[in-house]
Parts: structure tokens; C-alpha cells; sequence
């Protein structure tokens, strides 16, 4: 696995020089000509470097790393990076993700044969000015009007890899997003939604794909009539039709696609009960009764909160909503490099899977890798990996480390949940089981 990630890393420095050699996503032809302290590359590990804290001092250590004998103001920092476009760190991304999964090949994680992907939102805390207000726009409450972004993603929960992460403007509706991007979903991939995705529009755009796009969605137990009378029946599966409302139908029309009221597609419903007594409803079609049991799907679903877990380590490790700029570029700019870097841990962290696997063989519970540490530790690192040649070095140094820091994996732990009073002003807040990383 170390050889399959000197490849991606490989990979993505080829990409690197081919976007500086031939000024891609560059403000214009004229950005990153002169041989200014902060080049093209240096201008990219830098922003790369989870820049949490004062610009002044992130910027001093980052030069302090390199060992260049120079450095440079905040002032000529944010200059280069806005000759940047956040579209460049976008693609890195999806350079990275298309590395893992072909140099990977085998090894990638399945169930059934099938890459399983989560499909989730969530928002954003953006920062309050006038041009990120007009650009993200607010979320009211009943107090104020908050600026918020809507984040959309795609995660698969058993290789831990952010297959697609985008910010929106917070009016972004999270199922249009979905069903405009259905189209480059790929067939080996198996999609789990929650309940605020079912459509009739967005089940037959999975289905009516060249390659129909498999799915498990949960449902209100009031979606629709055929719904309502599988809940009130006795079977734990069944197949039905759905036809499409008036709403439906003008929908599809703007996707391309001709439906009339008489257009039925074939889905499963299945009762899944929780260890709660309370039953959820799944819609799918994975119609096959005998290759995909009615006992399966809990497993299957339960596996959507993989998703989750992805938003905590976003929000609360990678510190997504601390932004090192006022701007929506350079929000944008360190939205897209959160999402790289946190791909490249999960991708790091798989090196290490066959010894943690060996390591912890005779113990009682299975273990994992503490990602609030292995973030932690790829701070300053990850400058060198990208501006110096040692990478398999480099890359052995972080898979160390993250060995020495591993905790136990505990199934099925649940805890009453207590409200504390807490201070809701000043900066920083006190917590007993967390402290950052970066």
C-alpha cells in the first residue's frame, strides 16, 4: 500500500507542474511569471497547510520548513493566492480520489461488489461581510439572518474517501444538487440517502440511467400511498410502483425526460427495525430477494452514518469553518484544500492498515487510527511531501506516527445525552474529551 501511495503522490505532483508549467487556473496568462518569493508551488503548499491560525505566523513557520532563506507579508500572500483560482484545488481532488481508486484496484473496500457512497449536506458558518453575504447568502432564525454556505457530498463509507464535496450558496436545494449530478454517478457504486432525498424524480433518474444507478433510500412512512399501505401491512418487503405527480412530471421535463401520468417504475420497500422498536421504511432497487435479504439492509444503512463521522472530522478536526481569508475566492480556496487533505490522511492511513491489523490482533476490540492526531501531525509535512523529492520517506515518517496513535473501535456504544450550560461568548471553550490538533 506505501507503493500505491508514492504513485498517488506521484500523480499529483505531476498534475501540479503540468497546472504551473502551463499557468492553469491562474487569475491570467501574466500570474506566477516572475520568480516571486511565493511561486506557483510554494503559493499552493502553503494554503494546503490547514491555515488555522494568524497569517503571520503560519506564513514565518511555512518559510522556517522550507528553508529558502526568505519570507514574504500577509499582504504579498493574499496577493498571490488570489491569482489563484480555488478551481485548481477542486481538481487536485479529484485527481487524488481517481489515483486512489486505480492504483488501489483491488484492494478498494465493497459490499456486494458495490462502492458504497453516502450521499449528505450539511452547512456552513461563513464570515459576515458584504461580499460573501451577496455571494452565500443567510439562513434566518428567529433572532438574526446568519451567512451560510450548503455544503453537498458524496462519501464511501468503507474507503473513507470524499468522492465529491462542493460548497453552494446556503439556497442551494440539496436534492436539485443531487439530481443534477446523478448523471456521472458511475454503476459500481451503491447510493444511500436519508429521508429529505426520496423522490419520485430522483428514484427514475437512478433508475432510467444507461446503466441503472443502484440505491437505498429511507423514506417518511407517509411518502406516498403505496408507502403508507406497506407500513400498515404485515410483510418486511415488497415490490411496488410508483407513478409520478404533476410536479414529477414538469421536473423530469427540465432533466430531458418525457413522463405521463401512466409512467410506473419498480422499487422495493423493506421495514428495517431498530434495536428502539421503532421501524424505518428503505426504498431500493436491489429487487433480488435472494441476493439481497431483507436482514441485510440494516447492516447496509446503518453503514450511511460513515457520512457523518466525515462531517465531525470536516468541521471539528479540520476546523472547516475557520477560514484565512475574507474573501469568496479564499473561502472557496480552503473549502476545496480541506477537502484534499482530507482525503490524503484517509488515503496515508491505509498504509498502515495491514500492521494495525497485526498490531492489535490479540486485543479485544478492533482499532483505528486517531484522526484527530493524524491530522495534527500532517501540519508542516505536508509542505514537504509536495516541494521535496524524498516522498516515500516522507510518507513512511507519517505512517509511524499515525501507528503510535491508534484507539479502540466500540461497537454500539450509547450514552444519555446531557445538556450542559455553556458560555456562548468569547473565543474558546472548554472541552474534557477534545482538544485541536492544528
Amino acid at each position: 500500500m506505501l507503493n500505491a501511495n508514492i504513485r498517488i503522490i506521484e500523480d499529483l505532483k505531476l498534475f501540479l507542474k503540468k497546472c504551473k508549467n502551463e499557468r492553469l487556473f491562474t487569475k491570467d496568462e501574466k500570474s506566477f511569471t516572475k520568480e516571486r518569493k511565493l511561486t506557483y508551488f510554494r503559493t499552493v503548499a502553503l494554503i494546503v497547510n490547514m491555515l488555522k491560525r494568524s497569517l503571520i505566523v503560519e506564513i514565518e513557520e511555512f518559510f522556517e520548513i522550507i528553508n529558502v532563506g526568505l519570507n514574504c507579508t500577509k499582504s504579498a500572500f493574499v496577493q498571490q493566492r488570489l491569482k489563484l483560482q480555488y478551481e485548481f484545488f477542486m481538481w487536485w481532488n479529484v485527481v487524488q480520489v481517481e489515483s486512489f481508486y486505480h492504483n488501489y484496484k483491488d484492494a478498494i473496500k465493497r459490499w456486494e461488489d458495490f462502492r458504497v457512497m453516502a450521499v449528505d449536506g450539511s452547512s456552513c458558518y461563513m464570515i459576515n461581510n458584504k461580499e460573501v453575504l451577496e455571494y452565500f447568502g443567510t439562513q434566518d432564525n428567529q433572532r438574526t439572518k446568519v451567512v451560510m454556505g450548503r455544503i453537498m457530498g458524496i462519501y464511501d463509507v468503507l474507503n473513507e474517501i470524499n468522492v465529491v464535496s462542493h460548497l453552494f450558496p446556503i439556497g442551494f436545494s440539496e436534492k436539485a444538487i443531487i439530481n443534477k449530478m446523478i448523471q456521472y454517478y458511475e454503476s459500481d457504486m451503491l447510493f444511500l440517502y436519508d429521508r429529505g432525498f426520496p423522490s419520485y424524480t430522483t428514484i427514475y433518474l437512478h433508475i432510467e440511467q444507461e446503466k441503472e444507478i443502484k440505491f437505498v433510500m429511507r423514506c417518511r412512512n407517509n411518502f406516498n400511498k403505496e408507502v403508507v399501505a406497506f407500513v400498515a401491512g404485515k410483510k418486511k418487503s415488497k415490490i411496488v410502483e410508483f407513478t409520478p405527480n404533476e410536479s414529477a412530471i414538469k421536473e423530469l421535463r427540465q432533466h430531458g425526460y418525457i413522463v405521463t401520468k401512466e409512467t410506473k417504475i419498480k422499487v422495493r420497500l423493506v421495514k428495517v427495525y431498530l434495536d428502539t422498536g421503532e421501524v424505518e421504511i428503505l426504498i431500493t432497487n436491489l429487487l433480488d430477494n435472494k441476493l439481497y435479504t431483507t436482514s441485510s439492509f440494516k447492516e447496509i444503512y446503518f453503514m450511511r452514518w460513515g457520512i457523518e463521522t466525515d462531517y465531525n472530522k470536516q468541521k471539528n478536526i479540520l476546523q472547516l469553518e475557520i477560514f484565512s481569508g475574507h474573501k469568496v475566492e479564499t473561502i472557496l480556496q480552503d473549502y476545496y484544500a480541506n477537502m484534499f487533505v482530507s482525503n490524503l490522511q484517509s488515503i496515508i492511513g491505509k498504509q498502515c492498515e495491514p500492521e494495525i491489523t497485526l498490531k492489535t490482533e490479540h486485543r479485544k476490540h478492533k482499532y483505528k487510527i486517531n484522526r484527530n492526531v493524524a491530522v495534527g501531525t500532517m501540519k508542516n509535512k505536508i509542505v514537504k511531501l509536495f516541494l521535496n523529492d524524498d516522498t516515500e520517506e516522507i510518507l513512511e515518517e507519517l505512517g509511524n506516527i499515525f501507528l503510535r496513535h491508534l484507539e479502540p473501535i466500540r461497537p454500539n456504544r450509547k450514552y444519555k445525552r446531557y445538556r450542559k450550560a455553556r458560555r456562548l461568548n468569547g473565543k474558546y471553550q472548554t472541552f474534557t474529551n477534545y482538544k485541536r490538533a492544528i
